[in-house]
Order: structure tokens, then sequence, then C-alpha cells
């Protein structure tokens, strides 16, 4: 969903915040800002001009040449397009200017003719993705030649892209964001006018209504017009349309576009004239019966759907999109302004089996405000009179059989700290809930609620005022706390092992991520595995969504390559989940894994900055088994989307418990990965089991020192350091306390596939002092061993 800043302006005094202020706070109260961009992002030297001649390019039939007025000159231009006539009005790029498409206009030759710029589509100005001609601008408004298209165009604007969870319609309107904000910061909404003047001629002679399914459209009210002159939307409404990702296509058209994102209200026209009988009767649809809709294509319906029909047949599919047959033209004369409520469930049916998903649609299928219908109608007749002189009928016709009648709810304050921990006066939770527009009564300790249209889908239960009041109040204002234990019940020990998994995570400098336990073909097939062997989901929110995941990496890589896109280099992110295997019977597997990624610089937990590396992430993999009391050994992975050569599989007593590894640069290609990214997952449920099998032994502190050694080798490049610290140990015997691979080097003075491991080696005995004779024997004897598989010390 999108909205603009300087719309918002419109219905709510936010002069002194910021657009990015603006978007924090909706985030804050729940509203989660995706994106705030700069309308006028990446345009530069792009001005107003007008037309004054054109001729025929003598050189090419399809190109013309322009003499354009740009304010201080006249530019000659030659282009290919042919909308453009002798006084259009025209955005124009200079010598020099830049697009959002990152091209650089600069004066040229075309088949042998100078031109001095370049005339604009909408699509090369960054507000559609498809244009056919060069954007014609209004002739009545006054825009001179030589102005900043940026500023004339009201470009100087920023578009605030947000996301609302599936129970909050209420949001998807500038209105709705206006009354959020009216909450959190205080302020009153500014309503748009609504006022019109109509003739003598009542509505209801112009039109004949009959509902036919009271359930499926509890409400229908139907308005009335003659005379209106059908032309292009003045240009503001035109570019907010655009801003909001919407193509323009005539006043009546737009302004029920228009007053749909300021209001929430889908509302449709029909052209009057093309009305068989002057009768709309709303109906389930018969079985085959077809209606072309607004875009060219036939459907067939079923007895399911839901139809706006005339005398005859159907003209539109109730709360998704008008027929074709019935839309409104530039030869429209009359129309019928349709503004009704749609019950949820109808719509979304027809729209998922039909396969169309419209603005309309959108808010339908979530619940729109049955109260709002006539309020919405009356803004686009206000603005149809305005912008295309309507002669608006009197009254209007209506089916509204049981009004609204707000649920009533008993709002006990004390419940909030029960509930959230957090200690809100019940003072403040009558203002929140009263700002937010819920009628409130004090009545002794208690609130009584009434629950306004717009919330009646999402506001059911006295828990989801007090979500309301704690998201207002502000989440960053509550302190997480334990719930009250009153009983002497013992945590789980796989509980403690999770949050031991988390703190230790956290410890280490990386952050949390918390992703859907779904997984979408795409991005699995992008790692090389294999999307059938998934869990599917049989009916999925989207193609995101469609396999139960069985390994957490692909998702946390994910979101790495998300962050990085974002200008945000250094990535160090865990996620503690549970994963669902395939197993073939009813049920799937559920087991418990712990992933974590590292790109950039390393963490602040990993003490020292620079380029995270593989050593790093296998760091991490050790550490975390030994904080179970455990020792690791690392072998050669076989994962086709971990790098051959820096990668391993994670085993303790040669039972498999992960695997870690830089992502492999076929998979970096495909996910368009800039940067090395490095991975790691480890199967706690193996991890806690064995932890829990090892039974924790002490030993005395040693009376005697140690004595260490350094030994860098000389190995052949493909050799894995663990296999040579496995024969370091076998030769090496009982007095080695502990090896170390401190140091990994490939580059100058280092023979070619060839690479130099240093160990640290720790020597001591239980019994005496060792001598450096002693030592130096056992040194000995472990490059003996060494040598014999072609393994040398490096001088």
């Amino acid at each position: 969903m999108k909205i603009t800043y300087n719309w918002l302006k419109e219905f709510i005094d936010i002069e002194d915040l910021t657009p990015q202020e603006v978007a924090d706070i909706m985030t804050d109260v729940g509203i989660e800002v995706d994106a705030l961009t700069y309308a006028g992002k990446d345009i530069e030297k792009v001005v107003i001009g007008k037309i004054l001649t054109i001729e025929k390019h003598p050189n090419a039939d399809k190109l013309k040449i322009c003499q354009v007025d740009v304010g201080d000159t006249v530019l000659q231009i030659v282009t290919g397009a042919d909308n453009i006539f002798e006084g259009a009005i025209i955005p124009v790029a200079l010598h020099g200017s830049k697009l959002p498409s990152g091209i650089r206009i600069k004066k040229t030759k075309l088949r042998g003719v100078e031109s001095n710029g370049m005339l604009c589509s909408e699509e090369e100005l960054g507000l559609t993705s498809h244009s056919e001609g060069i954007m014609i601008l209004p002739e009545d408004e006054g825009l001179q030649p030589g102005k900043d298209a940026v500023e004339a165009l009201e470009l100087n604007d920023w578009i605030i892209e947000y996301e609302i969870t599936t129970n909050r319609p209420d949001a998807l309107s500038v209105l709705g964001i206006a009354r959020e904000l009216k909450s959190a910061l205080g302020r009153e909404i500014i309503l748009p006018e609504t006022t019109f003047s109509t003739i003598d001629e009542n509505a209801d002679k112009t039109l004949n209504l009959s509902v036919k399914d009271e359930i499926a459209c509890p409400r229908y009210d139907a308005f009335t017009a003659r005379n209106v002159k059908v032309k292009p939307s003045p240009l503001f409404m035109q570019m907010r349309l655009y801003k909001v990702g919407l193509r323009p296509i005539n006043n009546i058209v737009d302004i029920t576009n228009y007053v749909l994102y300021e209001l929430g209200q889908p509302m449709h026209a029909f052209d009057a004239d093309r009305l068989n009988g002057n009768t709309i009767v709303v109906r389930r649809a018969k079985d085959g019966e077809t209606i072309v809709t607004l875009d060219g294509i036939e459907r067939k319906l079923t007895a399911e759907d839901l139809v706006i029909a005339d005398a005859e047949k159907p003209v539109a599919l109730a709360g998704i999109m008008g027929g074709e047959e019935s839309g409104v033209t530039f030869n429209t004369r009359r129309i019928v302004l349709e503004s009704a409520h749609f019950e949820p469930l109808t719509i979304r049916k027809t729209a998922k089996r039909l396969g169309i998903s419209t603005d309309a649609s959108y808010r339908f299928e979530r619940g729109a405000d049955i109260e709002a219908t006539v309020f919405a109608a009356e803004r686009a007749l206000h603005l149809m009179q305005k912008f295309a002189d309507a002669e608006i009928y009197s009254g209007k016709v209506e089916f509204y059989p049981k009004p609204y009648t707000p649920k009533v709810i008993v709002f006990n304050p004390e419940k909030v700290k029960k509930l959230v921990g957090a200690d809100i006066p019940p003072r403040k939770s009558f203002e929140i809930l009263s700002s937010l527009g819920f009628p409130v009564k004090k009545e002794q300790d208690y609130i009584i609620v009434k629950v306004p249209s717009w919330r009646k889908y999402d506001v059911a239960r006295e828990v989801d005022l007090i979500e309301e009041v704690v998201r207002i109040y502000g989440m960053k204002k509550i302190e997480s706390t334990y719930p009250l234990m009153h009983s002497n019940v013992e945590r789980p020990r796989r509980f403690d092992n999770i949050m031991k998994t988390k703190e230790f995570m956290t410890a280490k400098g990386l952050n949390e991520a918390i992703n859907y336990s779904f997984i979408g073909k795409k991005l699995y097939d992008a790692f090389g595995l294999n999307f059938e062997n998934l869990i599917k989901i049989s009916n999925p929110l989207s193609e995101e969504w469609v396999g139960m995941r069985d390994l957490i990496t692909p998702s946390l890589v994910n979101n790495c390559v998300q962050n990085i896109k974002r200008n945000e280099k250094n990535v160090a992110l865990f996620e503690v989940s549970v994963v669902f295997n395939n197993t073939g019977k009813e049920l799937p597997e559920e087991k418990l894994h712990a992933a974590f990624v590292l790109s950039g610089k390393r963490p602040e937990g990993l003490y020292d900055e620079r380029e995270v590396d593989f050593y790093d992430i296998k760091g991490i993999a050790e550490e975390l088994i030994e904080y179970f009391g455990l020792k690791a050994e690392f072998k050669r992975s076989e994962k086709k989307f971990l790098h051959p050569g820096q990668s391993a599989d994670i085993t303790i007593n040669d039972q498999k418990i992960g695997f870690i590894g830089r992502i492999h640069p076929d998979v970096e290609e495909k996910m368009d990965i800039k940067q090395p990214v490095f991975a790691g997952e480890i199967y706690l449920d193996s991890l806690f089991k064995l932890s829990k099998e090892k039974k924790t032994t002490f030993k005395k502190l040693p009376k005697f020192p140690p004595v260490t050694r350094d030994l860098a080798l000389l190995v052949n490049r493909e050799t894995p350091a663990a296999e040579v610290e496995r024969i370091i140990k076998q030769a090496a015997g009982k007095l080695l306390e502990r090896i170390k691979l401190f140091d990994v080097y490939q580059g100058k003075n280092i023979p070619e596939g060839k690479k130099s491991l240093a160990f640290s080696l720790t020597f001591r005995s239980t019994q005496k002092t060792l001598s450096d004779e002693e030592v130096s024997r056992i040194i000995d004897k472990v490059i003996k061993k060494l040598n014999e598989l072609n393994i040398t010390v490096r001088a």
C-alpha cells in the first residue's frame, strides 16, 4: 500500500514532522513502513516545455523535428512519438539531464539532424512501467515553459509504502493512517470537502434497485448524475495516482480511484445509458453466464459469484471489477455511482477462483467500512461536480435493511497490567481508545467501549482493546519480564538450552532473525535443493510460502542478501527454529535447528574488526558445541550449496550434527550477492541429546607447567586442516594437551597448489616437568609422520 506525505498532510497537521519521522511513528504503532522514497529521485534538469512547431524529418519517415519553448530559449528536439501536436505541454529533458533509469541525456544528431534534448514519457520519468507516447500535460493548469518538472509535476513529495496485517483493512487509506497519527500525536483529523449542489429531480426516478442477496450485499447506495464532461483528470490528481501506482484513465474513473485511496471505500461508476431498463440488480450469477470485464477478458461465472446486473445481463463483478460494456468512456454523459458494501468471503472466493486481484477486491476481502459508503460517495460527487461539471440528482437509491449496531465491550484497565506487565493508568487507556475513534464511557472501575464500524472486523474482545492501548502507548516503553510464576515447576531443560544458544549467539555479536517456517521454490532452487522433497501447503498465501522448510540456511541467507541490498554490508544473523522433515507419513518430523550467517566485517563479539572468513563461522560452531561440553570434528562437506574448498560437516562421535561453510559462488551469483557469505547450521536436538548423555567429570588442576611449540606446515591446498590435526594428535600421543590452528596462509613464498597451516601445540605431563629434549623428540616423531604423508615443515 502506498500513500504520499503531502497527501497525508491534507488530513492531519504534520508540517513539523519529516517524512522519516512520520514513517517511524507509523511503524511504532504497528503499521510497518517498508520504504520511503522521494518521488523526484534521480530526476535532474527536466523542465516543462511547449511544442511550437512540428516538421517532418528529411531523412526518416518516422521521426519529427520539434521546436520546443523551454522558457529561456527554444530548442530543436527530434522525436519519434506519434501523440504529440503543436501547442502540447510536455516534460523536456535538457542536455545533461538525468532520468530515473540512470540515463543521461546529451545533445546528439538523429539521422543528420541535431537534437538538443528529449521529450519525456511517463515511463521515462519513472511514473509507470509502460507508456505509449509522450506525457501530454493539461493545457489549462497554467504550466509555464521552463518550470522545473519536479516541482510542476508535484514530484517534490515522498511516497510512503507500508504493509498491514490482514486484520487492519481500516489502514488501507490516507484517512486510516491519519486516524493512527491522530492517536499517536494527539492531533485532530481534517476531513475532506464533500459538499455539492443538486438538481430538482430525484435519483430514485432515474434508477431501479433490487438486491437479491442481502447477506452477500448488506448495503448498496447508488447516486446518479447527468451532463458529465468526461476528460483527463486535473494534474494534481493524475500525479497522486501515478505516485501510488495507478494509471490515470479519465476524470470520472480517476475520482473513484482517488477517493478509494483517500477514504478506503471502493466505488464504481457505470455509464447509465448502457444499463438496460435503468436497472441495477445485485444477484448471484447463473452457472455458465459470462461477462467481459474492464481488462478485456471474458469471465465464465458460477452460481457462487455475486454480480451487479442490469435488466438483462451482468455489468460488473461485485466488489472486484466492472464490465467493459457499461464502463465510463469519453462519450459518457450520464453516470450511476455505486458505493456498496460486500461480504468478504463472497468476494474472496470469486477473486481467487478467477485469479483477479484489484484494489477493490483487496479491501472488500479484508472488510471495508459499511458506514463509509455515503461519505465516500459524497466526496466523489463533490469532485465530479468540481472537475466534470456533473449535475447531480438529489437523494440516492439505497438498500440498507440492517444498519450497523456497534459491538459493546467491557474493558477493565487492570487487565492490561496482568496480560502485558505494563502499568498504564486507566485514564491513559481511556484517552487512547477515545483518540482511536472508539466511543467510550467510564463506569466505576470499567470502561464501556463501542466498536466503530471501521474496526468491526478485528476488534471483538477485551484483549483486542488491550492490544490497541499497548501499541499506541508504545511497545518501547514496556520492559521485557518473565510472566509471574506461582508454582515450583522447573522450566524444561530444552527451553533452557534454547535460551543458552540464543544468549551465546548474542554474545558473539549476532542479531536474532525470525522467519516464517515457509519457503518458496525460487529460493530453494537457487540453493540447488530438491523442492519436491518438502511438505507442501495446500492453500499458500503466496508463491514465496509454498513449502515447509527443512533447513533454515536458505531463509537466513536471503535475509542477509536483503540487508546487503539495503547497503547494510556487515551482516551477522542467527535463527533458532523448528524445521519439518518429510518422512512420507501423515505428520512431518519436527527438528530444532540453529543457523547463523556472517558477511562483511566481523561482529563486535569476535573481538577484532576485519572481513569474516571460514574460520570465523567455524569458530562460532566450535565454541557453541564446547559451550555444551562437547568436542566436534570437522570433515569435508558434500553439500552443493557450499563452497567445496571452504565447507565442512560437523560430527560428534561420528554422528553428523550440522555443517558450516561459505555459500557456493554459483548460489551467490543466482542471488546477486556481491560479497562472500558464510553460513552454518547445527541440529540442536542432536546436540542437546549428546550434551545430556555426556557426564561431567572433574580433574585436578595441573601441578606442572606446559611446554608450547608452534609448527608451520606446507600441505596440499585440498587437504583439510582437520585431517592434519588428526595426524598430529595421533603421532604426539598422550602428552599433547591441546592443539590449535592459528593461521592459514596462501600467497607469496608459498608454492603453487600448497597452503601454510600454523598450529600451536601444548604439551604437559601429570607426573613431572617436561624437558625441552623430551618435547623435541615428540616433535621429531610428529614431523616424521607428517613427512611420510608429503607434509613438510615450512622453513
